[in-house]
């Protein structure tokens, strides 16, 4: 461990502790505190990247979901529809969905559509791609 690192605690469901354990034998992370450092600073250049998003742009957004979130999705489309030109929902294995939104206008909104799912606390995947 390096010395004079602030410890943190956090809670986490089994399945989520599994996926970690899983993540830490498959990528050879040394520990669970280096695949949580690790998955954070991924999560940092990913909002880093949709923060110099500017001016007019196209781009996809991706969701997967808890059939149950479905609605938060639909609420997503319809708040954000100045941006989205086509949404796309496809039912998946095990109770999950897919949302596809095929987004074009400004950076902000996009960004704001963006920052809405990964905060929504209901979404298990969020992926903004722009080419």
């Amino acid at each position: 461990m390096v010395k004079n690192m602030p410890i943190i605690s956090a809670s986490i469901d089994q399945e989520t502790l599994s996926e970690l354990n899983s993540l830490c034998k498959s990528l050879s992370f040394s520990g669970r505190s280096e695949a949580i450092r690790a998955g954070i600073h991924s999560l940092a250049a990913e909002n880093k990247s949709a923060e110099k998003l500017a001016g007019e742009i196209k781009a996809v957004l991706l969701l997967v979901h808890e059939e149950k979130a479905e609605k938060s999705a639909s609420c997503l489309a319809h708040e954000f529809g100045d941006v989205v030109s086509t949404h796309i929902h496809a039912n998946l294995k095990r109770g999950k969905c897919l949302e596809i939104f095929v987004l074009d206008g400004e950076a902000i909104r996009i960004r704001a559509l963006f920052k809405a799912a990964k905060g929504s606390g209901k979404m298990e995947y969020v992926r903004l791609v722009v080419p």
